[in-house]
């Protein structure tokens, strides 16, 4: 009988990363200015599909580009959000925060989401 050994390397079909997803909110103030604010809407778990990272050097600055595919379960709640937000929402992972590019329902079985990223470092 094959042992059954826990390889931490090969884990590309597991929901093991915790992201964030923020809502954004924009309320006025006093002079009539609009402010932008997120809220925490929930914490979903996630597969990170591709990863795509550029270096952009434009006027002697040095800049970092991260893009990330991340595909979650489908859940109702996910979707009616995905549905009125559109792109207008951002997500949280480790610590870095993306602006989503593209967040649509794969397929009509409803398995799972995907939403395209694009990091801010």
């Amino acid at each position: 009988m094959k042992k059954n050994n826990y390889n931490y390397n090969n884990q590309t079909g597991m929901y093991r990363h915790k992201i964030f997803l923020r809502q954004r909110t924009i309320t006025t103030d006093d002079l009539l200015q609009e402010i932008e604010t997120f809220e925490d809407y929930g914490h979903f778990w996630a597969m990170v599909k591709t990863s795509k990272n550029g270096e952009l050097i434009e006027n002697g600055q040095e800049q970092v580009k991260v893009q990330k595919r991340y595909v979650l379960k489908y859940s109702k709640k996910l979707d009616d959000f995905i549905n009125v937000e559109k792109t207008s929402f951002e997500l949280v992972h480790k610590g870095v925060i993306f602006d989503v590019r593209e967040a649509i329902n794969d397929n009509d079985m409803n398995e799972t989401i995907t939403v395209y990223a694009e990091g801010r470092i």
